[in-house]
């Protein structure tokens, strides 16, 4: 960045800064004045609710003495008085007895003591005054069990003052309900509680009963809209208390604190402007110290660039935008220097899915041209041949010719028919890969195979090696694990090289990141082994994930004897890679050939169609055409001395096909004689 851009820059940091400082402290303070209102709420609902339980307290002292007094109710003056004493927050006190109880007094008969100060008490009658057995409280003691009866607010008819009773019936000698005690709480009490809840002198406070009437009002009025308004409900009334600040108060202590905030933003500013111009001029020195090393650096780089573009690596070297429903592949490479000898490569051919890594002996700019040929090679050789080890032997071939330094490259190149599931492949030196299997239950169990290899040569030594062919099935969510020796030789801080068996040990403990396509995680954890080492050697990775069913092998072709190579050749790679060792696939190519030129020479078909498939354990071939009817099991076997010339049809050449098959069956199917023969593996 030029120095002139510097104060933009800042002036930009700077309102940013602010912008974000100003917002986590309106949020914080919010936050903290919530917490500290919640807490005061909290503080004053046990004041209050210790406050309304004291009037059980009063009633249970008046109603453990109603059995002495129940027959003398002006007796009861002095105790309501002392009771009432006691009790300051009490607005009044009475007991009200059932109809009738004291005849000469008619169908009313209640005493009541009130506060005419909080220090003066009055007692009276009120027979005449209040049909107190309409009242809710009075029913509701009288319905209600010995835990009494709560009332909701309500405005007294003397007092006008908005109250709450509890009540609570009591009986005589005989146990039986004489009369019902009351007592009844003014909101006058609650106004001084709520003042000192107030955490401003402008907030507001207010407490409302049950059905949203106001009871008090501490502080005016609540505005939602320029209030942080918080609210609590009060047992055993359910009244609901409710208080509101002013956000003005907010926006004070943000100020504050943003002012602070930009002072030593500017100061910081100022001593880091000081600081930059210092390394700018320090800068310009080291810039040009270094220019001979950058521009070989950047020579280094597109040579790098060349390689993964070769690599067709994406990002992190990771393959992207290849897969497919099937199938999925991935592959990592990474470098020990900006260049190296590691290489991988792919191409899908219809069904056919082709794939190569190795690693070239040496490093650097020499291993990465002998890499880049190399993978040249395969991709013209892929174009034009079929089989892995032919692709090998060309590959080979050019690489031997005119090699004065004797570099060499062991690699493994395989071909996958992704519907079947058959894996040929070709070795040439490198090391072997893993196969690793589901299990069928749970994508976090698995099983490891370590592919079996033929001691073939590396690449580059000898043009005319003969190399050898092998294969293996991988079937439904099994996946094949290569790598180069840059991994399994890969050395800790302590020199401790990771080798095979910690590789197992990571791919066991990975199962479900393979499965889920995470390579990275493999990668990641053969890096947390390897820790601030310095790295060694190129270390590259591949997986190949079978995503797809498996499918039988089906060929269909005329049946002309010419086809007979093609039904030998598709034969010969699927039991190769089914596991059938070679000396059984020779004997069954021969059985098979007998089968099949019966079917040419005698069928008089159309067409014939081959299907292979594995079941239990073995290989089953079905041969269908649409010839005249004819069951070669049901004729009489012939002599197996016999010259071909003289062989017929059912007779040589089935006895042949029965003594090397483990079971030969021939059925008639709309119109299509079907045999099948089948080997165990």
């Amino acid at each position: 960045m030029q120095m002139k851009y510097l104060p933009i820059v800042s002036t930009v940091f700077l309102i940013l800064a602010m912008m974000v400082q100003f917002a986590v402290s309106y949020k914080r303070n919010e936050a903290g004045l919530k917490d500290m209102i919640e807490y005061k709420m909290e503080l004053t609902k046990k004041d209050i609710v210790f406050q309304v339980y004291d009037m059980p307290d009063a009633a249970s002292e008046i109603v453990q003495f109603i059995p002495e007094y129940g027959d003398t109710p002006d007796e009861l003056y002095e105790l309501m008085k002392t009771v009432m004493q006691r009790y300051p927050d009490l607005s009044c006190c009475a007991v009200c007895y059932t109809p009738y109880y004291f005849p000469d007094k008619g169908e009313r008969c209640a005493v009541c003591a009130l506060h005419i100060t909080k220090d003066s008490v009055a007692t009276c009658h009120f027979e005449d005054k209040l049909d107190y057995f309409q009242r809710e409280w009075y029913k509701g003691a009288m319905e209600s069990d010995d835990n009494g009866y709560w009332s909701q607010s309500y405005r007294d008819f003397n007092t006008k003052l908005v109250v709450f009773t509890y009540a609570r019936k009591a009986y005589n000698q005989d146990k039986q309900p004489i009369c019902v005690v009351n007592v009844d709480y003014s909101s006058d009490w609650a106004k001084e509680l709520l003042q000192k809840l107030l955490p401003y002198d402008d907030a507001v406070c207010e407490l409302y009963s049950s059905d949203d009437e106001p009871i008090v009002s501490v502080g005016g009025k609540i505005e939602n809209k320029d209030m942080i308004v918080r609210e609590k409900v009060l047992s055993p009334l359910d009244m609901r208390l409710v208080i509101g600040v002013p956000k003005h108060h907010l926006w004070a202590d943000v100020l504050h604190v943003s002012l602070i905030t930009l002072s030593v933003l500017i100061f910081g500013f100022i001593i880091a402007g000081l600081l930059i111009r210092r390394l700018w001029k320090d800068q310009i020195t080291y810039t040009r110290v270094e220019t001979a090393n950058k521009i070989m650096e950047h020579e280094l780089q597109i040579a790098s660039t060349i390689q993964k573009g070769i690599l067709r690596e994406g990002e992190r070297g990771k393959v992207k935008d290849n897969q497919w429903s099937d199938v999925e592949l991935q592959a990592a490479l990474v470098p020990m220097r900006e260049v190296g000898g590691d290489l991988y490569d792919y191409y899908r051919k219809g069904d056919d899915l082709f794939f190569i890594i190795g690693d070239v002996s040496g490093k650097s700019v020499p291993a990465a041209m002998f890499m880049s040929a190399t993978v040249n090679l395969f991709r013209s050789a892929v174009l034009r041949l079929q089989s892995p080890k032919a692709i090998m032997e060309e590959m080979n071939a050019v690489l031997s010719d005119n090699n004065p330094s004797m570099m060499f490259v062991t690699a493994f190149i395989g071909r996958l028919h992704i519907p079947t599931g058959e894996l040929l492949y070709c070795n040439a030196g490198h090391l072997a890969p893993i196969k690793v299997q589901r299990d069928k239950e749970q994508n976090t169990k698995g099983t490891l195979e370590i592919l079996s290899l033929n001691p073939n040569i590396p690449m580059g030594y000898e043009g005319q090696f003969k190399y050898q062919e092998q294969g293996t099935m991988l079937r439904q969510d099994e996946i094949i694990v290569l790598y180069t020796d840059g991994i399994t030789e890969a050395r800790n801080e302590k020199h401790e090289m990771l080798g095979m068996k910690r590789l197992e040990e990571i791919l066991m403990n990975n199962l479900k990141a393979l499965w889920e396509g995470r390579m990275e995680v493999i990668g990641e954890a053969g890096l947390q082994f390897v820790g601030n080492a310095e790295q060694a050697d190129d270390m590259t990775l591949m997986t190949i994930l079978k995503t797809g069913g498996m499918e039988p092998a089906v060929l269909h072709t005329e049946n002309q004897m010419e086809q007979w190579k093609n039904l030998k050749a598709a034969f010969h790679n699927y039991a190769l890679c089914a596991g059938l060792d070679k000396r059984s696939l020779k004997k069954m190519e021969v059985a098979l050939e007998e089968a099949v030129v019966n079917v040419i020479h005698y069928s008089q078909a159309e067409w014939i169609e081959m299907t292979l498939s594995i079941q239990h354990s073995a290989i089953r071939i079905q041969l269908t055409d649409n010839g005249v009817p004819f069951d070669p099991t049901a004729q009489e076997e012939k002599d197996i001395n016999k010259a071909v010339e003289e062989r017929q049809i059912g007779g040589l050449g089935i006895a042949l096909v029965k003594q090397i098959a483990d079971e030969v069956i021939y059925r008639r199917i709309d119109e299509t004689n079907e045999l099948t023969i089948i080997k165990n593996i």
